[in-house]
């Protein structure tokens, strides 16, 4: 029999209202009276992120096939038999490379996602995932709590997610559209704090909410700061009011000093999720359901947020982000320069 998760992890509905203190672990990039949106550049995009680097990877392996292969036929001196043998090995990469760069950039810049938007107004929930694009209608919403497991080899641990679940409004017991607006989380607890925040916005109003951090759109600076080595790949909350406490300064901690070595070794990982960050796909809200702009605020920084975006603010994140560019940048270059060395020695001793 498999063990069973513990007793605060388990499937079902949650209660629709509760004293639960209201709050999200998602960045929220809007929030005013026309609408509240949460990012969707969440961990779901750890392994997007990461797969141009493999689609490089994948055109450089079918371009050293090509080159291996044609050398193969313009060299007269191998026998008939070791050439074929020679150019189908070459075949096989140039093609198996293109292929796996081919679904590399599939799954990365080929998946398209929206944020999630929470129309106050029109009483609507957008969600663009999976292909599908979700509208839900507010009034017929109710908060599931789903469990699923992490992967094997770190033991499965049990987590659970939110899920907003639309039902028919004739038949309240039958679901029309439900899908995920936050997971992993530690438990129904968890799950039921970022449920009151949604309910408390869209029944009441902004005003309603404890004070919300509103991050800006993604932009270099953003990519940099929230989604750099430094803040664990998304955890822009701890991160950024950190670097507030420290006028800014990225590297006040041991921790931070001891992530350039992590750089220098793994650049690539790092260097891509920024510039996913950065540039990923994303799905606009629907002209039909945007009653104003869907990218800006409706006027001005947000009255809600805990640090309105003063112009201190604003050159203390440049000023932060420089920093970890040139820090980055140097260790990129620092890594490049080493493995080129080795590549270059470890082709020297196949080939000579």
């Amino acid at each position: 029999m498999s063990e069973l998760p513990p007793s605060e992890i388990h499937e079902g509905e949650l209660p629709l209202r509760s004293n639960a203190e209201p709050g999200s672990v998602r960045d929220i990039i809007r929030l005013d009276e026309e609408m509240m949106v949460w990012s969707d550049d969440g961990a779901a995009a750890v392994i997007e992120s990461i797969m141009p680097f493999f689609a490089i990877a994948g055109v450089i392996i079918s371009l050293g096939g090509i080159g291996a292969g044609v050398s193969v036929l313009s060299d007269p001196m191998d026998s008939f038999g070791m050439r074929a043998l020679s150019v189908s090995l070459a075949a096989l990469l140039a093609v198996g490379g293109a292929t796996g760069a081919y679904f590399a950039w599939r799954i990365s810049f080929g998946s398209k996602h929206s944020d999630v938007y929470f129309l106050r107004k029109q009483r609507k929930i957008f969600h663009y995932t999976n292909k599908t694009a979700f509208v839900l209608d507010w009034d017929n919403v109710r908060p599931n709590v789903r469990i699923g497991f992490g992967p094997p080899q770190l033991g499965s641990r049990p987590f659970v997610a939110l899920e907003l679940v639309e039902y028919l409004k004739n038949d309240p017991q039958t679901w029309r559209a439900r899908f995920v607006v936050e997971a992993p989380m530690p438990g129904r607890e968890a799950c039921q704090q970022s449920w009151e925040l949604i309910r408390r916005y869209m029944d009441e109003a902004p005003a309603a909410l404890p004070m919300q951090t509103v991050v800006n759109p993604r932009s270099w600076t953003s990519a940099l700061l929230e989604f750099g080595p430094l803040s664990g790949g998304g955890d822009a909350h701890g991160f950024i009011q950190g670097l507030r406490d420290h006028n800014w300064q990225p590297f006040w901690s041991g921790e931070h000093l001891l992530a350039v070595l992590v750089w220098v070794a793994f650049w690539p990982d790092q260097v891509f999720r920024m510039a996913y960050a950065r540039f990923r796909p994303r799905v606009p809200l629907p002209a039909s359901l945007a009653g104003v702009s869907a990218g800006q605020q409706a006027s001005g920084a947000s009255p809600y947020a805990i640090t309105p975006a003063s112009a201190g603010e604003l050159r203390g994140r440049r000023k932060a982000a420089l920093i970890v560019a040139i820090v980055c940048g140097a260790c990129t270059l620092i890594s490049v320069a080493a493995w080129s060395v080795v590549a270059r020695q470890m082709l020297h001793a196949v080939f000579g």
